[in-house]
């Protein structure tokens, strides 16, 4: 079994920062072991409501271009030094995930068995490109970017603030696309 991520470009500051499920998660040959592709929405970016630059700061915002996100809290690391946490995304190429112990968000979720690759957007336009001094981020995030249920499509909320999240309304049907299998490959392949 592999399973295929298809990332589209959206903003980190799209919905308000809650993320959009305009990504794909392809389980090639799942686990009843026929030649089988289901695909299935997901979100392979973070929201900004997990971005520091979302933080209320006295009156405003750390960062003003964030001053319509709704933020929760802050993730990530300081790759630039310049006193904010940029959130991260999982780097496109391949890594391999096993079963989460204890799950995650209370569901069964999976989690990289080695050292994950993150890109950070470093000057907070909310994407992640070549103009981010600093974007990539080979040891801080460990394996830290897991697959697991999201929100609901309906709640507008992906829940993600790196991981790759699948909404908790089609999850179930991920989860048995994959059957019992508790590892697998993951490539993720940006630009579709």
């Amino acid at each position: 079994m592999i399973l295929v991520g298809l990332r589209r470009e959206t903003s980190t500051l799209a919905n308000r920062g809650r993320g959009v499920y305009d990504d794909h998660i392809v389980v090639l040959n799942g686990g009843d072991g026929l030649r089988t592709a289901r695909v299935f929405p997901a979100c392979t970016e973070p929201g900004a409501q997990y971005s520091q630059r979302a933080a209320p700061k006295g009156t405003g915002r750390v960062d003003a271009r964030y001053n319509d996100v709704i933020y929760k809290h802050a993730e990530g690391f300081d790759m630039n030094g310049d006193g904010i946490k940029e959130v991260g995304r999982l780097r496109a190429g391949t890594y391999f995930f096993g079963e989460k112990p204890k799950g995650h968000l209370k569901a069964r979720a999976f989690q990289a068995t080695r050292t994950q690759t993150a890109e950070r957007d470093t000057d907070g336009d909310g994407r992640f490109n070549a103009i981010d001094p600093n974007r990539i981020d080979p040891t801080t995030v460990g394996t830290t970017m897991y697959i697991h249920r999201g929100g609901t499509q309906a709640s507008g909320n992906t829940w993600s603030a790196g991981c790759q999240t699948i909404p908790n309304d089609v999850y179930p049907r991920f989860l048995a696309s994959m059957g019992q299998m508790s590892s697998f490959h993951y490539v993720l392949v940006d630009g579709y």
